[in-house]
């Protein structure tokens, strides 16, 4: 199952790889505009800090990456506030973010700086729309620095009740600070992940999960089908509380501090369910 995760790795990666490049999307000018005040906080910047890109995504989640906009190179991270500028076409967007990629690791789904969520829409991603009326869509962009600045760890062993299905894409240990409730909440409240399990003769595998300081409710493994969109994941584990084993465990971390012993049981008879039911 190795080279079935490090492909799904690859496509994040092909993520990062498509920053660097800008994509024609048509000979003729686009009509509309996204015009972001980009406001930094808690800086400075992590020193393994390579860039960070403005990303908009017409779907949310993206189906492929050559759906996306971005812009083609970093914006300034030397600087309290960037106004930026991405022509786009006439239409419905229903994401934009802001991606941070490192210098010295695989860029990941965890790696987003800012992505505006909608409180009046289930805490969704921010949509908006372009049009011939309005093709002048402006919006402030809070990019807190401490999100990519990952100063803790949380480390542990999974141990799986079997061998890995057939058709496994990948599998995940993934921390959040808050339990997500839909499908989509598995991407925007995630706060660090790892895609490096793999089988194994013992069904075993120990992690090491960079994290930022502070509350963490919910640590999980995540399983995701070959072809299945990314808001597919299934639950097939959780961190339990020590004392009452019915409930999520919850960790409060300090600033280079690493919570160990942090085990968790995977059942692969979960994995027909979106998520475990909790309590």
């Amino acid at each position: 199952m190795k080279w079935k995760a490090w492909i799904f790795v690859g496509i994040l990666l092909l993520a990062g790889f498509w920053l660097f490049c800008e994509i024609d999307h048509g000979i003729a000018p686009l009509p509309g505009k996204l015009r972001a005040t980009v406001i930094f906080k808690r800086g400075p910047a992590p020193e393994n800090t390579q860039g960070i890109y403005l990303i908009v995504a017409p779907d949310f989640p993206p189906h492929a990456i050559n759906e996306l906009y971005h812009s083609p190179n970093s914006l300034p991270i030397d600087q309290d506030t960037v106004v930026t500028e991405m022509d786009l076409p006439y239409g419905r967007y229903e994401a934009m973010c802001l991606w941070w990629y490192g210098t010295d690791i695989a860029s990941n789904l965890a790696d987003v700086l800012a992505l505006p969520l909608d409180i009046h829409d289930n805490l969704l991603p921010m949509a908006f729309e372009i049009t011939e009326e309005s093709p002048v869509f402006e919006y402030d962009l809070y990019a807190n620095w401490t999100i990519v600045d990952r100063n803790a760890a949380i480390e542990g062993t999974v141990t799986f009740n079997g061998p890995f299905p057939e058709n496994t894409a990948v599998t995940a240990v993934a921390a959040y600070r808050y339990i997500p409730e839909a499908a989509v909440h598995y991407l925007t409240y995630l706060k660090s992940i790892d895609f490096s399990i793999d089988d194994n003769e013992t069904h075993t595998y120990d992690y090491r999960l960079p994290i930022r300081n502070g509350e963490i409710n919910y640590i999980c493994v995540l399983w995701l089908a070959e072809q299945a969109a990314l808001t597919d994941f299934s639950t097939i584990g959780f961190y339990r509380d020590p004392d009452n084993p019915e409930e999520p465990g919850s960790l409060r971390i300090r600033a280079d501090e690493v919570a160990s012993n942090i085990t968790i049981e995977a059942d692969w008879t979960l994995i027909n369910n979106p998520t475990i039911e909790l309590p």
